[in-house]
C-alpha cells in the first residue's frame, strides 16, 4: 500500500470518529510514515502544541 493511500485511509478513520483531520495532520502522517519523524516525536510536538502535561500523560498511561 502506498503512502497517500495510508494517509487516506488514517483520514477515513478520523473522519468516522469525527476527528479533526486537516492539512497539518496529514503532513504529520506522511512524515511518520516516510520515516522522516519517530512515531514518538510526532505525539511529543502534538503534546507540546496542545499543552498535555506530563503529569496527565502519566495517568493516561496506567
Amino acid at each position: 500500500m502506498t503512502v497517500d493511500r495510508k494517509v487516506s485511509s488514517i483520514e477515513a478513520s478520523f473522519k468516522m470518529e469525527n476527528m479533526q483531520f486537516d492539512t497539518e495532520c496529514r503532513q504529520r502522517v506522511k512524515n511518520v510514515l516516510t520515516k522522516k519523524v519517530s512515531v514518538a516525536d510526532a505525539i511529543a510536538e502534538l503534546n507540546n502544541k496542545y499543552g498535555v502535561s506530563s503529569k496527565r500523560r502519566e495517568r493516561s498511561r496506567v
